[in-house]
């Protein structure tokens, strides 16, 4: 993997998980000094994570944590859900049974993590049961632009567990809901449950960063921050 590449996988990571928080100011001299390379492949992260819109590059300002406000949360939701309801009819129409098997294996893993309080298999197992759909498809298109929101939503999911509440419990009921309607051959049933539990996000009560600049929340680490956060 090249270093620019380790520097995207690394700082992209971090954003997602929670380390590095919505708005924050992203130091591109400390982080390569942390990740242990020269600027050069931590610069090229950043392009790269712009175009997933995890960061937002001012001019003569710096680089930030992407930083959205309610609209920007309703836009990304309403166009994965489009996708995936997508992804879902394509994916039952070209291979049905392998999707549901890989449903089932999403499903069960989700439900050990769940027993064990283990947000971050829970998530990965959660993540790849709606990526089967993308992948199953047969439409070559939608991998690509599934990934423009993909990351986005997963860092306002794993921020909206850190909450109190049962959203994790109600997250699970819906997977599994989605399953057995699949499994029952009611494709526009499963796909109304699916539409729901991506756009509930909007209901959240998440908090989010005040509309508008990036640096709303312009904060930077020092460089021992940065080491903790992208230690091995």
């Amino acid at each position: 993997m090249s270093l620019s590449n380790q520097a995207f996988t690394r700082i992209r990571h971090a954003i997602v998980s929670g380390d590095l928080d919505f708005g924050e100011r992203l130091s591109e001299m400390q982080i390569a000094e942390a990740l242990g390379m020269s600027k050069a492949p931590v610069r090229t992260a950043f392009f790269k994570l712009r175009d997933i819109r995890l960061v937002t590059i001012v001019p003569q300002a710096g680089t930030y944590v992407f930083s959205p406000g309610p609209e920007d949360v309703l836009e990304m939701s309403t166009f994965r859900a489009v996708l995936e309801q997508a992804g879902m009819r394509l994916s039952m129409q070209q291979a049905a049974p392998v999707v549901l098997d890989a449903l089932e294996q999403t499903v069960d893993r989700m439900e050990r993590a769940l027993s064990r309080d283990n947000w971050a298999q829970y998530e990965t197992a959660d993540r790849e049961f709606h990526e089967v759909f993308i992948r199953e498809s047969g439409n070559s298109f939608l991998p690509q632009a599934y990934d423009l929101t993909a990351s986005s939503i997963t860092a306002l999911r794993v921020r909206l567990q850190g909450g109190e509440g049962g959203y994790r419990t109600q997250s699970f009921g819906e997977h599994k809901q989605i399953l057995a309607e699949l499994k029952a051959g009611h494709l526009d049933k499963a796909a109304r449950v699916l539409e729901d539990h991506i756009m509930i996000i909007n209901e959240s009560g998440l908090i989010l960063p005040p509309k508008g600049t990036p640096r709303a929340k312009a904060r930077t680490r020092s460089i021992q921050e940065y080491k903790a956060i992208f230690a091995e």
